[in-house]
This record gives C-alpha cells, sequence and structure tokens, in this order.
C-alpha cells in the first residue's frame, strides 16, 4: 500500500503532500530528503519511514536533537500525547518534528466528496479585484463629504474636509486589515481587497439609509422612532457584513457562522434599542421636530395653507370644560367670597 505525508499547519490545513511508494523515506532539512521540512528545530536528516517485513511502515527517530512526539491520531480518539523513538504507523497519525506537524495517510483512505461552491464566490472574486475596491472606497469618500457639506450649516474648510475623507478611509482600511490578519493566522488567506470592498459597500448603504432617514423625519417627524429605525437598518447590514467576513477568514462550520453572524450584533443592537425605547417617555423641554434643511421639491406632503392651519391652532390648546361643572365652580367661588366679606 501506498502512504501520504502530509505536512500541517496549526490549524490542521495541508501546506505539502508527499507520496511513499517505495520501502524507505526519510524526513528533514536536506534536499536529499524525500520528505523536506523548512524548519530550523528539525535535523538535517531527523526520522525516516520503513516499510517491515509485513508490509506496515514504521516511523523512527534517527537520533535527532528534538526528537518526535505524537499528538494524536484524527482516526482514532483513544491516542494520547507522547514522545516517540520508534512507532508502527497508523493511518490518521499526527506526529510533531521539531516544530513541524507530519500526518500520515493511507491512500486508500476514502475521502468527502466535493463541497459545492457557496454562490457568494463569484461575488467576493469580483470584489476582490484593485479597481472595485478603490471605486468603491472613493465613492464613500465622496459620499461622506457631501453629506458633511449638507449638514454643515458653516462655512465648510478645507480642513474639514481633509477630516471627513480621512477618517472615512481609515475607517475601512483598519476594518480590512484586521480581518485579512485573521484571515491570514486562520486561513491562510488574507483577501484584504475582498473585505475592503465589503465594508465600503456596507457604509455605502448605510450612508444612503442615514440620507433617505432624514428625509423621511423631514416629511413625517420621525424623531422617536428613527433612533429605532437606524438600529434595524444596522440589525440587516451588520450580519451581512460579519457573515462575510467570517466565511472568508475563519474555519468555522456553515450553521455555526450564521448563527455567529446573527446573534452577536443582534445581542448589542438589541441593548441599544432597549436604551432608546426606555428615552421614548421621558420629557422633552424642545418640541420634537425635524431640523433639517431640505429643497422644498423634497416635501412629500401637501402644504396646509396659512389660514387653514391658524384656523386649527386653538382646538390644539383650548381645553373643553362642562357647563354644569362650570357653574357649581362659579357659585363655590361666590360662596367663599360671601365668607371672606362677613368675616370682615
Amino acid at each position: 500500500m501506498a502512504l501520504i505525508i502530509e505536512e500541517i499547519n496549526r490549524a490542521h490545513r495541508v501546506c505539502n503532500r508527499f507520496r511513499l511508494n517505495g520501502e524507505r523515506a526519510t524526513l528533514g532539512r536536506c534536499y536529499s530528503n524525500d520528505v523536506m521540512l523548512e524548519d530550523p528545530h528539525v535535523d538535517p536528516v531527523h526520522a525516516e519511514v520503513v516499510q517491515d517485513e509485513d508490509g506496515c511502515y514504521v516511523l523512527r527517530d534517527l537520533n535527532s536533537l528534538n526528537g518526535m512526539r505524537l499528538m494524536r491520531n484524527f482516526r482514532d480518539k483513544s491516542v494520547k500525547q507522547a514522545d516517540v523513538r520508534e512507532r508502527q504507523i497508523q493511518c490518521g497519525d499526527e506526529v510533531q518534528i521539531g516544530k513541524s506537524r507530519v500526518r500520515f495517510i493511507d491512500a486508500e483512505m476514502s475521502v468527502a466528496p466535493a463541497v459545492p461552491l457557496h454562490s457568494a464566490e463569484n461575488v467576493f472574486d469580483r470584489a476582490a479585484t484593485p479597481i472595485v475596491a478603490i471605486a468603491l472606497c472613493l465613492l464613500v469618500a465622496g459620499l461622506s463629504l457631501w453629506l458633511a457639506y449638507l449638514g454643515s450649516t458653516m462655512e465648510f474648510e478645507w480642513t474639514g474636509a481633509v477630516e471627513v475623507l480621512t477618517d472615512a478611509v481609515i475607517g475601512l482600511l483598519i476594518y480590512a486589515a484586521a480581518w485579512a490578519f485573521i484571515g491570514k493566522v486562520v486561513k491562510h488567506e488574507a483577501h484584504f481587497l475582498a473585505h475592503l470592498s465589503i465594508a465600503a459597500t456596507a457604509a455605502l448603504v448605510y450612508a444612503a439609509w442615514q440620507w433617505f432617514g432624514s428625509l423621511l423625519n423631514f416629511n413625517f417627524n420621525l424623531h422617536q422612532a428613527l433612533p429605532l429605525l437606524n438600529i434595524l437598518a444596522l440589525a440587516v447590514i451588520l450580519p451581512v457584513m460579519l457573515w462575510c467576513a467570517a466565511y472568508l477568514a475563519l474555519n468555522i462550520a456553515p450553521h455555526w457562522r450564521l448563527v455567529a453572524s446573527v446573534l452577536l450584533p443582534w445581542c448589542f443592537l438589541g441593548f441599544a434599542a432597549a436604551v432608546e425605547i426606555g428615552k421614548m417617555d421621558e420629557f422633552s423641554d424642545s418640541p420634537e421636530v425635524s431640523k433639517e434643511l431640505k429643497s422644498k421639491s423634497l416635501l412629500w406632503r401637501k402644504p396646509v395653507p396659512l389660514e387653514e392651519f391658524l384656523a386649527s391652532t386653538p382646538a390644539l390648546f383650548d381645553i373643553p370644560l362642562d357647563q354644569e361643572s362650570g357653574k357649581k365652580k362659579t357659585a363655590s367661588k361666590a360662596t367663599e367670597s360671601d365668607l371672606e366679606v362677613r368675616g370682615e
């Protein structure tokens, strides 16, 4: 039988794979070895694999400096960690040599069926191009600058513009770099441009919602409901962002990826929503009306004429009084005044 020797990393991902068809193979740093390990803690010729008379393969240490250690067997959970000088190889054995790990697999062992590509793969491939990532970042910077200009009532200076642009771009770069670092450590795949494009797209969607939300507040005076609507928008955008980041950077099962992507942001957003709901009953000494400066063309409702508005205002402040109760109150006041006169 043929033996497959795999070099794996700490995440149990295969870095190199070697096939042993003969009766003997050596492992070490020398170029003459059948299995070459680029590890300074591995001897030039560290160990050998030989086939015995029964056709089984045996791993032997060749008086190496750092020795060998059996780590586990992914098929037999009863195998415990132990230092070994010689071991009859079992399919699934993982052995640490120096700081490198090798795994021994029977070439005839069956493998799992192919996993179909996720439909998001095509989207990630198109997003992970420099042109798309740079274009999205420029759109985010331009939209942030435009919104900051519209929201400013004073003269918009160039220093403020530079601050807005740097904050928008640096935030995207930090987010993409953090997830790229995690992906490089966990999956050995950075996907920096893909993370950058996803973050920029999410920023564009949320900025568009912010503008549309201000338009709703301008037309329908949603002063109390608007914070909850903003949280609801984030409850949709953040899980999508987190799912994409976890798909590209983490080695977790699809169902756990979905659960983590939804529950983590919803927990924090639920707390923020509870705080906003608690503020609704608080007294405010200022009128809760929209203070947004908008163009008249953005007004969806039909304006009320001034005469009609003034005619309806007394109904907002006048308090109707019951005639009988009014008479009783008048009589009681008259009685109290008579008593006061008599007392004098």
